[in-house]
């Protein structure tokens, strides 16, 4: 599930061509085995980059998302033969996305409904970081990725774009790539992936 975002529309005035780039903030919902293991909603950022084919409502794109389902923090002796010697320990629990996008979408408009079909990867990781207790610097001590694996996903969503700022167009506008237009997005999404071990 995604949540609001805001997206840039670019557009090349001589050709009819349109580009987008959408921020996002998104919120996810664990499903299935998943929900079992981690019953917490994930929060995270998310980047995509479209081309709307001129003349059709089909525009195609790449979308990229980083989410995280929460960090576990602890103390433990850094040690068994020395237990008086205590680091911090954190675990964090994420998911990397990656998708190729199919959207079918109207004119540039105020009110502007799309549809999305996606096919990519997940990528889950589970990190630990040591860090020195008490320290001011925050430094990590050491590092691992202990837990990582990788699976294909594919899902469908929909949304709508609410127009928020277009730019207005002068007489003798060149083929420039300019700002053309500024949405605020709001959308939801479900997504399906083959079995990866986490």
């Amino acid at each position: 599930m995604t949540g609001p975002n805001v997206l840039m529309v670019l557009s090349m005035n001589a050709r009819a061509q349109e580009f987008l780039v959408d921020l996002d903030f998104n919120v996810g919902a664990p499903q299935g085995e998943f929900a079992d293991e981690i019953d917490r909603l994930g929060w995270g950022l998310g980047l995509m980059g479209g081309y709307k084919i001129p003349e059709t409502p089909l525009m195609v794109g790449l979308d990229f998302g980083f989410m995280n389902f929460g960090v576990d923090t602890r103390t433990e002796p850094l040690s068994t033969t020395i237990p008086d010697l205590t680091v911090e320990v954190e675990n964090s629990y994420n998911l990397v996305t990656g998708n190729l996008l199919f959207r079918l979408t109207g004119p540039p408009s105020k009110f502007r409904p799309y549809v999305d079909g996606l096919f990519g990867f997940n990528y889950f990781f589970t990190q630990t970081v040591l860090r020195e207790r008490g320290s001011f610097s925050d430094e990590d001590v050491l590092r691992d990725t202990n837990f990582d694996d990788t699976s294909l996903s594919y899902g469908f969503g929909t949304g709508v774009n609410l127009r928020v700022y277009s730019k207005k167009e002068q007489p003798g506008t060149t083929s420039e790539v300019s700002l053309g237009s500024v949405y605020l997005n709001a959308g939801v999404r479900y997504m399906f992936g083959r079995e990866a071990e986490y």
